[in-house]
């Protein structure tokens, strides 16, 4: 006996299966390497000879399957038929598409004899035949085809039609024969043999498997769930044999109106498939529902029935959440791990079969009511003190959850305590800092960290209390503490917060006064933390310096600003240990070391007297030394004016315009060293002599203008005007002022020009010949009629 093996690939509707047949009594299988085994092979074969008693030998040859009769070495003649079994219990249902059995012959006694090989359907071998005990040769399978050689290396029989028949009528294996017609079977010129195999190529398509495992949302079949919006899912197990794409037809009706069935499908790509009907679903209504898979060819068998009801509907009645044991009063209740009782009340809304609660992110749960629309009690220990609310929502059979209400409470703040010893201290000196509990609380143990480090625990005494060792050996960290006590209860409590008081050493620095620019200041730095050796200090974040502390503790550092504004001078020191005290930062403004400039004439940054009155402007400079001073006047040439004993000099300066006016100035020392620049800006008071004219607006061709000038100029000696018309500019107009100190003058408008504007400029002159800034009257002289125009004076 031997065993073969056939594969499915993976492929839509159709399945081949290639069966290895052996007469030698061993299975040999070639298939291709993603295939799936399905079917085993059994082969027999056996001989007898004329004169051997009895004549019920069963042979199992080694080597290939023969058929017919051949004559061996010792003349005994024997007649063979070879016999091979496929297992067909995974084709069970299966529809055969097509079927070719193949083999290959190894040896033929005479080619020039007629092949006459045939293969038989027989039936079922129970047992090894024998020559006496052959299963009965129910019907010959069309063939063989073969390729025109002898021996042939391929025959081919038709074996769709026995494979179905078998298949049909339930069988689960089928024994098929390969010998010779009656007429050759005996005559050793028309023996052969074949290759001990024979392959069956099928193409085939099998039903998928009746779904299974059904549940509707997580709720097995059998249980019959109520369910709620979202979870009225319907899923099942689904397989089939040979095609991997196939699609699940889902059916669900109300189970009082049959008449109602609804379908849905689904394709399927793994081994499970779902449909979601609840938009297709009334509420209060009980469902049966089943499902069945089906392929390109083939249909499962309905599954089993399962059950639902729905319940749509939310309980309306918000719950009232009531606490003895956390309220809302200051200064809270409890404390951070202490549990209180929390009442729930549905106020007799007998929908509500219990709560859904949550106080912040991290705690929530449900908690059955004692009796429909009764009440039931949440046991819940806060995580964190402070204002805090607890929420809860009714919850029907079904899910369903109803409007929220809400509680809040305060609780109360347990943190542990912390006193160091001693209470003040340098840094680098030890300290004992002891942790005790709040209230009656107890404690067991203490979590602490120190600014944020690794939390570590240390155990509680007797008291409740534990102490901890800590040298601040860093001036740049706060050593700020958070600690927890786990307290009797087995609970944390909440954070304690504190701070080890520290003195860290910040030196002192005494500012000397008037520091400026390009002279040397000097700074004396005072030590504070013991055992300091150095200080080390920079200038605006340059590089550091290291100097010795003296003997008095201080030292001194001389530094000459380079620029005028603020400037930061930061130091530290460092003790024969290493350790470094905090760095003092102190700001320092240098002012300019450049001349101070004033006037009483022109004061600074101000209007100060008329233009063309000398002002005297006093040099001096904060620094003694001063030789001389070199000024600029708007941007002219330099002038160098000597400092008198007191240090001291001054320029007489007249502005002859109201523009803004720029004076610069630097300080020259007996060392030879020049200062920085001064500066100062004023601006000169307009003295332009107020213009009145008796015409306004339009003026005629030849009409004669009066205009008088009245004095505002110190020393005023005359005034001047110039008129333009249309041809230009005149020439400038000198008037003496009459004994009241006005001026009168008259214009004539030109006879031979009209449409342009008329104007008329006036100042007044001292006896030096300065003039003042300008008033101005314009006239239009039109064309034919007027219009009225105004007079300015500027």
């Amino acid at each position: 006996m031997g065993s073969g093996r056939s594969t499915l690939p993976a492929r839509a509707g159709v399945l081949a299966v290639t069966a290895a047949l052996l007469t030698a009594g061993t299975a040999l299988l070639a298939s291709p390497a993603d295939a799936t085994v399905i079917t085993s092979v059994q082969s027999t074969s056996w001989s007898y000879t004329d004169s051997a008693q009895p004549r019920k030998s069963f042979v199992d040859p080694a080597g290939d399957a023969p058929i017919g009769a051949k004559v061996t070495a010792d003349h005994q003649k024997h007649v063979s038929k070879s016999y091979f079994t496929f297992d067909l219990s995974g084709l069970r249902g299966a529809k055969v598409i097509s079927a070719e059995l193949s083999g290959k012959e190894t040896a033929v006694a005479d080619c020039s004899a007629p092949r006459g090989t045939e293969l038989w359907v027989t039936a079922p071998a129970k047992n090894p035949p024998t020559w006496d005990n052959q299963p009965r040769e129910l019907s010959k399978v069309p063939g063989p085809g073969s390729l025109d050689a002898c021996p042939s290396d391929y025959l081919d029989w038709d074996a769709a039609p026995a494979l179905q028949q078998a298949i049909d009528a339930g069988r689960t294996s089928l024994t098929m024969v390969l010998r010779l017609p009656d007429d050759q079977q005996h005559n050793p010129r028309f023996g052969r043999a074949y290759r001990p195999m024979l392959y069956l190529s099928i193409q085939k398509n099998q039903p998928p498997v009746t779904p299974s495992a059904l549940k509707t949302g997580t709720h097995a079949c059998a249980e019959a769930p109520l369910v709620r919006h979202g979870e009225s899912t319907m899923s099942a197990a689904v397989s089939d044999p040979d095609d991997p794409d196939f699609s699940a037809e889902f059916a669900w009706w109300p189970v009082d109106h049959p008449d109602q069935r609804a379908t849905g499908t689904r394709g399927v790509y793994s081994t499970t498939t779902s449909y979601d009907p609840d938009a297709q679903l009334a509420d209060g209504v009980t469902y049966a529902w089943q499902v069945r898979a089906y392929d390109s060819l083939a249909t499962s068998a309905w599954s089993e029935t399962c059950r639902f009801t729905t319940d749509f509907t939310a309980p309306a009645t918000a719950p009232v959440i009531t606490s003895a044991d956390y309220t809302y009063e200051g200064p809270g209740k409890g404390g951070t791990g202490i549990p209180g009782d929390f009442t729930l009340d549905a106020r007799g809304d007998t929908q509500i079969a219990g709560f859904q609660w949550n106080v912040g992110d991290r705690d929530s749960g449900y908690v059955a009511a004692d009796r429909p629309g009764g009440k039931a009690t949440v046991r819940f220990a806060p995580r964190t003190d402070g204002p805090m609310s607890m929420v809860a929502s009714g919850v029907d059979v079904a899910g369903n959850r109803g409007p929220s209400g809400e509680y809040w409470f305060l609780v109360a703040h347990n943190g542990p305590s912390m006193a160091c010893t001693p209470a003040q201290a340098y840094l680098g000196e030890t300290r004992q800092c002891q942790f005790s509990p709040y209230g009656d609380n107890g404690a067991t143990e203490y979590l602490y960290q120190i600014d944020n480090g690794p939390e570590t625990t240390v155990p509680a005494g007797p008291d409740g209390t534990a102490t901890i060792t800590v040298t601040p050996t860093d001036a740049a960290k706060r050593y700020d503490v958070s600690v927890r006590a786990r307290m009797t209860n087995g609970n944390l409590s909440s954070a304690g917060y504190s701070q080890i008081p520290i003195d860290r050493g910040l030196p002192v620095v005494d500012v000397p006064g008037g520091v400026m620019t390009a002279h040397p200041a000097v700074f004396t730095l005072h030590a504070t933390l013991p055992g300091s050796v150095s200080f080390t200090y920079d200038w605006d974040y340059g590089d550091p310096v290291t100097i010795p502390v003296g003997p008095d503790g201080t030292a001194q550092v001389t530094i000459v600003p380079a620029q005028v504004g603020q400037h930061w001078l930061r130091v530290h020191t460092t003790t024969g240990a290493g350790l470094v005290s905090a760095t003092n930062e102190v700001n320092i403004v240098a002012d300019t070391n450049g001349p101070t400039i004033t006037s009483v004439e022109y004061p600074k940054w101000s209007v100060g007297a008329y233009v063309t009155t000398p002002g005297t402007f006093t040099f001096s400079s904060p620094i003694p030394g001063a030789v001389s001073y070199t000024y600029r006047y708007r941007g002219g040439d330099p002038v160098t004016v000597p400092a008198g004993p007191d240090g001291t000099a001054s320029a007489v300066l007249t502005p002859l315009t109201v523009d803004s006016q720029y004076l610069n100035a630097t300080t020259t020392f007996a060392d030879g060293t020049v200062s920085e620049a001064g500066y100062y800006s004023f601006s000169p008071r307009s003295a332009a002599p107020p213009l009145t004219c008796d015409a306004t607006g339009d003026v005629r061709p030849g009409q004669v203008i009066h205009c008088t000038v009245t004095p505002v100029q110190p020393g005023l000696a005359s005034y001047g005007y110039v008129v333009e018309t249309a041809s230009g500019p005149g020439p400038d107009v000198t008037v003496r002022p009459g004994a009241d100190g006005a001026g009168a003058f008259e214009v004539t408008v030109p006879a031979d020009q009209t449409q342009y504007v008329l104007s008329v400029r006036a100042w007044s002159a001292n006896a030096a010949g300065q003039r003042t800034d300008t008033s101005y009257a314009g006239f239009w002289v039109p064309a034919g009629t007027s219009v009225s125009r105004g007079t300015a004076a500027i």
